[in-house]
């Protein structure tokens, strides 16, 4: 095996990574404890300004692309041309959400980032430049569909189309986007010879396990159905109940069924509705019309499937009940699929060379990584949730769980670079026992 010759302090790293999370935490922050931060809101670009000026007086050169992506280049490797290898997540959030979601990865990105180019210019040598990423619109809240910039990047959409979306005031990406100043005109970097995302795991799995570090082997499949009722606006006073073409009520038959769609394969099927527009939603006037998005996912790809059809002939039955038209302008399918097995396998090594236990399990939520999945060798490594709770104010990881996880981050990165972004060859690394602040 190939020793390391030096490594970057991670005490360093840890308060460089706390003292960014903190002020970026404020961006947006929350009377519970929390934040919303839309995608492309105000306090989503204080939080893109604050990323970027952290990378930058660290060394790194800053890309902005035509959909907003923000990618931190940190030049480790000699002349140009290099592998990049590539860590991120994204900074916007649901509304009152928890601090953690997305943030933690890109904050340890950076922080890791900075730490590489401090070994860099102490004289390591690196054989692939690091990048920092914020991928724009992940979560889906404001602007649809989720994974907007890394589908984009990935090429799953066209720029054109994410840039057209709309939020629910007909404000496009593009507008919003312009109004913070990062709409972008740089060209992305090209894919990465291997792309890491740190996350909060957002469930039970490792508190339950007492495990330290997650790494995900699979992620669950996702179908996404967005529904339109169309009834018609009446008053409910006068109105007589057999004249009524109730959209809401439409609404509220098909919320119902979708509920006993998962009830029939317990904790093999999750499912949800968990947006809803009502025009006129006035308390004396029947609603015309109502938007609502369905959300199933399973880790069984014909239970899925099933699932799928049984919903959509709900969405029938519901609107022939109400009364009203049913319409169905959007549908998504994220595919069950694996992670590269020599991603998961060095991520492994990483935490037993820092004494950490780590646990190989799926995720059920979906991530920017799954943008990428295909495209590039990726990898997914989860840390504890306390109590599971996610996109909650009171969505919570301990400080030791966030270190943890940047220490595996790190000396991940740091063999990554070293071996040319190659997962394999990164194998072939190690690193002495006082490296990265010795064992744990």
């Amino acid at each position: 095996m190939t020793s390391i010759s030096s490594a970057p302090d991670a005490a360093a790293t840890a308060r460089a990574f706390h003292a960014l999370f903190a002020e970026i935490s404020a961006c947006g922050a929350t009377p519970g404890g929390g934040i919303t931060r839309l995608c492309a809101s105000a306090e989503d670009g204080q939080a893109r300004r604050l990323f970027a000026n952290s990378t930058r007086e660290a060394g790194a050169d800053i890309l902005v692309d035509g959909v907003g992506n923000q990618f931190a280049i940190f030049p480790l490797a000699d002349g140009p041309g290099a592998p990049l290898v590539m860590l991120g997540s994204h900074l916007d959030s649901q509304p009152k959400a928890g601090r953690f979601d997305g943030t933690y990865g890109v904050v340890a990105a950076a922080a890791i980032g900075a730490a590489l180019m401090r070994a860099r210019r102490a004289g390591e040598t690196f054989g692939a430049d690091f990048c920092a990423v914020n991928w724009t619109g992940e979560e889906g809240a404001r602007f649809r569909p989720s994974l907007l910039g890394s589908g984009a990047y990935a090429g799953a959409r066209r720029i054109e189309e994410a840039l057209s979306s709309r939020d629910d005031a007909g404000i496009t990406l593009r507008e919003a986007l312009d109004g913070i100043g990062f709409l972008g005109t740089d060209r992305p970097p090209p894919l990465p010879a291997c792309y890491l995302e740190l996350h909060v795991e957002q469930g039970l799995v490792l508190e339950k396990a007492k495990a330290s570090i997650g790494i995900v082997t699979r992620n669950w499949g996702a179908a996404k159905i967005d529904v339109v009722f169309t009834g018609e606006q009446a008053h409910t006073g006068p109105t007589p109940m057999p004249r009524r073409r109730d959209a809401l009520l439409a609404a509220a038959y098909l919320i119902a069924e979708v509920r006993e769609i998962a009830e029939r394969w317990p904790g093999r099927f999750h499912s949800s509705v968990g947006r809803i527009l009502v025009e006129p939603n006035s308390p004396n006037v029947v609603p015309a019309r109502v938007e609502l998005s369905v959300e199933l996912r399973s880790a069984d790809n014909a239970l899925l499937t099933d699932a799928a059809l049984m919903a959509e002939a709900a969405i029938t039955e519901a609107a022939e009940r109400a009364g009203v038209v049913a319409a169905i302008p959007g549908r998504t399918l994220r595919p069950i699929r694996s992670l590269p097995e020599a991603v998961c396998d060095l991520v492994a090594a990483c935490a037993e060379e820092t004494s950490l236990r780590s646990l190989r399990m799926d995720t059920v939520a979906g991530h920017d990584a799954i943008s990428l999945l295909g495209q590039c060798p990726t990898g997914i490594v989860f840390v504890p949730s306390v109590g599971g709770i996610a996109h909650n104010e009171a969505e919570l990881t301990r400080p030791a769980d966030l270190e943890a996880g940047l220490s595996v981050g790190l000396l991940a990165a740091w063999r990554l670079c070293r071996a040319g972004g190659s997962p394999e060859r990164a194998l072939l690394f190690r690193r002495p026992n006082d490296a990265f602040g010795g064992e744990r």
